[in-house]
């Protein structure tokens, strides 16, 4: 199991399955899915990621999120849709400090 994540900035962290389980929920609750669905894809996504991540020491955030946008696309659209809103909402803040 990898035991970093690099995130984008190249900052070093440990690795927490908790973590991406809670982003799954997150994004889940904000495309208003059911708590049934929300568990179902809280479970198939987390367990393609994890099964990604057991396989390397060290993983690249951007693996993950790359691994997780495909699966939750297969899963929940409707969540890898919110996933993607956030992150052009997140990416225009940035721009924005610079």
């Amino acid at each position: 199991m990898a035991k970093w994540v690099i995130k984008r900035g190249g900052k070093k962290e440990p690795f927490s399955a908790a973590k991406i389980k809670k982003s799954i929920r997150d994004v889940a609750k904000d495309a208003h899915l059911s708590r049934v669905r929300v568990k179902r894809a809280v479970s198939k996504v987390s367990r393609a990621a994890l099964k990604l991540a057991a396989k390397r020491k060290i993983i690249a955030t951007a693996t993950l999120k790359k691994t997780i946008l495909s699966q939750l696309t297969k899963v929940e659209p409707t969540a890898a849709k919110a996933w993607r809103k956030y992150d052009q909402r997140r990416r225009a803040r940035r721009r924005r400090r610079r």
